[in-house]
């Protein structure tokens, strides 16, 4: 007969209460968030561990979100299904053993990762489309239009010895636009990308936007300190072949003229990215020419974060 337990974790500005049968999905959350007295208003997770065996290969495939106006639900066939109540700020559900044994870093990503994002981006932060490098200074956030080659740049940027926040999804705090948190801290590389970085050997199979592509594992070494940074300055990716690489400083209008090229839907689902790009236009922020440059692009993001 299995035996409930719940531990108390405080991702930034947040609380979150696990309950759950299995202590691999309490190391999981770990790896997430520190654990603490997560106060009075919190997230809660109910988490169920079913018997079954490893999944197949290329798993990944299989995923498959459904977006309704009450509830969002997350499935893998036989391993996941965990329904995620945005009125109430609830996520629940069951993960098989096998999946929690060979790819514990998909089962935290769907059953706890991404569904703290979806509910964290209805509370206390605002979700943003953007890359994020970071270094002792704090971080550089790269934003631009879906295949302008965010991913691409950071991972040169990690291949580099940058940290990394994000490649696709970040989570900005909505009373001070300096504060950074990760969503889903993520980096998936097209195969030639990861080829021409070196980073192949390093990944692992991964599927987004209905596209084969290589992981970074990130997870493996995740910690909470990891997850969060203060933002040394934003940058908007320019004309890609314009190389040499170089930052172009950018007036108030001009930054947001270009900030909103980079916009996607989900962005306003439950808030509004403007207010993100007036705070930072007003502090000063760049162009990134000549990103496919990479050798000098990762130059000047190191200049801006160590």
């Amino acid at each position: 007969m299995s035996c409930l337990k719940q531990r108390g974790y405080v991702p930034p500005r947040d609380g979150v209460v696990l309950t759950t049968d299995d202590s691999r999905l309490f190391d999981l959350a770990a790896r997430l968030w520190s654990e603490g007295d997560p106060g009075p208003s919190v997230l809660e997770f109910r988490l169920d561990v079913l018997p079954g065996g490893a999944p197949p290969a290329e798993i990944e495939r299989e995923v498959a979100w459904q977006h309704a106006e009450r509830a969002y639900r997350v499935t893998i066939p036989g391993h996941l299904d965990v329904v995620i109540d945005l009125a109430a700020a609830r996520v629940g559900g069951t993960v098989s053993s096998g999946l929690l044994d060979a790819e514990p870093a998909l089962a935290g990503r769907c059953a706890l990762e991404a569904p703290a994002a979806v509910l964290l981006s209805r509370r206390g932060w605002q979700v943003l489309h953007a890359g994020a490098v970071t270094g002792p200074r704090g971080a550089a956030v790269i934003r631009g239009r879906a295949g302008s080659g965010k991913s691409t740049l950071v991972g040169a940027a990690f291949a580099a010895g940058l940290g990394v926040l994000a490649d696709e999804s970040l989570l900005v705090a909505r009373d001070d636009a300096r504060d950074l948190s990760a969503a889903v801290r993520d980096l998936t590389l097209r195969p030639d990308a990861a080829a021409l970085l070196g980073l192949a050997p390093r990944t692992l199979f991964a599927f987004t936007g209905r596209e084969a592509k290589r992981r970074l594992d990130l997870f493996a070494d995740s910690r909470p300190p990891r997850r969060r940074a203060s933002l040394a300055a934003p940058l908007l990716l320019g004309a890609r072949d314009a190389t040499p690489a170089a930052l172009v400083p950018l007036s108030e209008d001009e930054f947001l003229s270009a900030f909103r090229q980079g916009a996607i839907p989900e962005e306003r689902t439950a808030g509004n990215p403007d207010v993100v790009a007036r705070s930072w236009a007003r502090t000063g922020g760049f162009r990134l020419d000549g990103a496919r440059d990479l050798p000098g692009a990762v130059a000047l993001l190191a200049s801006l974060v160590r």
